[in-house]
């Protein structure tokens, strides 16, 4: 038998099997004889003897494989993945030089920027959105987004705690109070169930943020809305080129924001969008943006105390030139997204996200799973993550609860305010990052073995 297919083959063994540290009995298994069998056959003599002779054979083979591929690569053993083999992030496009030297050229590179105005259009069409407002960067989407649909003080709004520090620190901007709801176990999306139950009087806002690019329920959110009279503020922040019942996120509420910040699918190192269908909303937000001016009113006439949250004709070239790429990259990581998923959830411990059946495409900003320490001989979760970035995968933790953060503590009426499935998240969620599935596909097939490795080789991990 082949060497690598006996080091592809025992790491997906029926539980129990990886646990021994018999080396012998997991070959035996390999070879399809079980202990069971094994037994039932001492009568049988030659046959017996031929199925020994089939596990030693193959307890040899895997005895001489090579110590590099058997050791993990922490511990001095080769890496599965060469590193050098993963994508650039961010993008380094032929002609994104051009497209900086001709804003250089242009008489504006601020307001009135026609390339800034072409990046609006062309984003929210692409988005199917009607009305768009490029911004320095996605918290100040989010700050207009809200403020524009009149949340201010005396408002709560409510948000999951499993999502970056911007979707609160936006509520406060606003004068409003961020509320924390539970998420959902298989989705890792804000749970429209808790949602429901922290719906009080002073509720203004429902903040859905779609985690990693996996669109939230947007059909219950869309119904406690009307239900309560509440306003949805998509976090798209993740979620470019989502769709959720063929609706592309970020459109899907009354408002939406997008975050083009160095790690996002595509970047300008900052940048945030703001959407809307509503006209109304749109020349709210225009007023909070652009320094309090109204839509088509005198240069300094200022009619409320607004920001300045535009975005550089800089940062639109740079994005501008990635849209012809939006829907390439979508489809490219939605394809190897799917195909790592299905690779993952064959291996014991490890649980991927789960979409919404109304969800039409994930946009792959993450790829989420859950990690089952119980199944890797107790490896924690710190340990698995430094292994595997040995062996050349770099996945990353997560997040922390924010309401652990002090400027964001909220009290329950039993003392500590604890979310359990945020928790579990937080303790046990891990990312895969979203240029990474822009890769090649046996590059996907490298961060599946990488992970059966390390779990092959977890009672070496965990003693060293």
């Amino acid at each position: 038998m082949h060497e690598q297919a006996i080091f592809l083959l025992f790491p997906a063994l029926p539980n129990g099997i990886k646990h021994t540290h018999n080396l012998f009995q997991k070959v035996r298994i390999i070879a399809g004889v079980s202990n069971a069998a094994i037994r039932a056959k001492k009568k049988e003599g030659n046959q017996y003897q031929c199925n020994l002779a089939l596990a030693a054979k193959i307890s040899q083979e895997w005895s001489t494989m090579t110590s590099s591929e058997q050791k993990p690569a922490l511990l001095g053993g080769r890496p599965v993945v060469n590193r050098d083999q993963w994508p650039t992030w961010p993008p380094r496009l032929p002609g994104m030089t051009e497209a900086l030297r001709q804003v250089v050229e242009e008489d504006q590179w601020g307001v009135r920027s026609t390339i800034i105005a072409e990046f609006e259009t062309t984003f929210a069409q692409s988005h199917d959105a009607q009305y768009a407002l490029a911004m320095m960067n996605g918290t100040m989407a989010l700050i207009a987004a809200l403020k524009a649909n009149g949340v201010g003080p005396g408002d709560e709004v409510i948000i999951p705690a499993y999502t970056f520090v911007a979707s609160a620190t936006a509520i406060l901007q606003a004068g409003a109070v961020p509320i924390f709801a539970d998420i959902d176990k298989q989705t890792f999306n804000l749970d429209p169930t808790d949602v429901a139950h922290r719906i009080t009087s002073h509720t203004r806002a429902i903040m859905p943020v779609h985690i990693g690019g996996n669109p939230a329920d947007m059909d219950a959110f869309g119904q406690l809305a009307k239900k309560h009279s509440l306003i949805v503020v998509e976090d798209a922040a993740q979620a470019h080129g989502a769709v959720y019942n063929g609706l592309k996120a970020g459109a899907i509420g009354d408002a939406g924001s997008f975050s083009f910040q160095s790690s996002k699918n595509i970047t300008a190192g900052e940048g945030g969008m703001l959407l809307t269908n509503s006209e109304e909303v749109y020349e709210r937000a225009f007023e909070v943006y652009n320094c309090g001016r109204t839509l088509n009113g005198p240069w300094y006439e200022h009619v409320s105390p607004g920001l300045n949250m535009r975005m550089s004709a800089f940062q639109a070239a740079i994005l501008l030139y990635q849209m012809p790429f939006l829907e390439e990259w979508a489809v490219t990581r939605e394809a190897n997204g799917r195909y790592l998923e299905e690779q993952l959830n064959t291996i014991p411990g490890i649980t991927c996200a789960r979409r919404y059946p109304g969800t039409t495409r994930n946009a792959y900003h993450l790829l989420i799973f859950s990690y089952d320490q119980s199944h890797f001989d107790g490896l924690s979760k710190e340990r698995f993550l430094e292994a595997l970035s040995a062996e050349g995968v770099v996945a990353t933790p997560g997040y922390q609860p924010l309401y652990r953060l002090p400027f964001l503590k909220q009290q329950s009426a039993n003392g500590e305010f604890i979310l359990p499935v945020t928790e579990d998240a937080c303790q046990n969620g891990i990312w895969i990052r979203q240029f990474e599935l822009l890769a090649e596909r046996p590059m996907m097939d490298g961060i599946a073995d990488a992970i059966r490795k390390v779990q092959a080789q977890a009672h070496a991990l965990h003693e060293s």
